[in-house]
């Protein structure tokens, strides 16, 4: 009886790895929301960059793992550790300052609407049909819906707060394209270790010349977040990112893309008590279907 990912229940084990995935990386708004509250934004954003680079450096030794030694991808590795790492960590990080977690969980499944956009500007592989621009004018309606009542009521600081996770979002979209086409070829382990080391050198002096984490005394729970967010949020949930890949294909592995705002929605409900509106329900319906169009599926 085979057990490969291509059997029943390698397809069991896959969907179960990408529920864990859509889990963990739709807690992680969570973990950053307790966080933020007791650490400054870049603080913590170098915490966890480090702590996971040190770790993903432990795996790679323990599997004997090459690292690449060619300048051009270390610049490759440093250009995904600002752009992909160091700066939409900071701006989730800082946007969730002024709005809830679930909010920053869906706002942040706007990825795969930046990245269509984008690949129709820097790529000739991956054309917008009816059904994708359908899906953009859709998802970005879902946007300007959670975004209204603080364009009614004038400037607060949550509008910002919310436009730092769209940002963010669109700093991923860009990595994702420029990712297909530079790391191609490279072993997945490999590139997160590089990512993550160099997002950390740029997030460590950000956050020595910005705040001042020698002064800090957080608590229990804060400290725990922290962890949390940087053990499972990031190593953990780049190990099962990678396993998926390898043992399915990135198209299976982006249907996380579907799970992460509804855990995080529930999440930040259930355990930070914050507000389930109509609103933010009906936003996440138009963001899931924009999604799903997207990405070429019939919602």
């Amino acid at each position: 009886m085979t057990r490969g990912p291509g059997s029943a229940s390698g397809k069991y084990l896959n969907l179960l790895l990408l529920v864990v995935l859509g889990t963990l990386w739709g807690a992680s708004y969570l973990f950053i929301k307790v966080t933020v509250a007791e650490v400054p934004a870049f603080t913590l954003v170098a915490g966890r960059l480090s702590v996971a680079a040190l770790a993903m450096w432990g795996i790679v030794r323990v599997l004997k793992l090459a690292m690449p030694r060619s300048g051009r991808m270390w610049g490759a590795y440093a250009l995904l550790g600002l752009v992909g790492l160091a700066v939409p960590y900071s701006l989730i990080t800082w946007g969730e300052q002024y709005i809830p977690s679930g909010l920053a969980s869906l706002l942040q499944a706007t990825t795969p609407l930046f990245t269509v956009l984008l690949a129709q500007l820097w790529t000739a592989d991956e054309r917008i049909t009816v059904g994708k621009a359908i899906g953009v004018l859709l998802g970005f309606a879902g946007v300007a819906l959670l975004m209204l009542p603080d364009l009614q009521s004038g400037v607060r600081a949550s509008l910002p707060g919310q436009l730092a996770i769209v940002g963010s979002s669109l700093c991923y979209a860009w990595t994702a394209i420029y990712a297909r086409r530079w790391l191609q070829g490279q072993p997945p382990l490999a590139s997160a270790t590089g990512q993550l080391t160099m997002g950390a050198a740029f997030a460590l002096p950000a956050c020595l010349l910005l705040d001042r984490p020698s002064r800090l005394s957080p608590s229990l729970p804060a400290l725990a977040s922290w962890a949390a967010l940087t053990l499972l949020g990031t190593v953990v949930a780049y190990g099962i990112y990678y396993t998926l890949i390898a043992r399915t294909s990135a198209t299976f592995t982006t249907m996380v893309t579907y799970i992460i705002p509804i855990n995080g929605v529930i999440l930040g409900a259930l355990v930070l008590h914050e507000s389930l509106s109509l609103t933010i329900v009906g936003s996440l319906v138009l963001i899931l279907v924009a999604i799903l169009l997207v990405r070429g599926r019939k919602p």
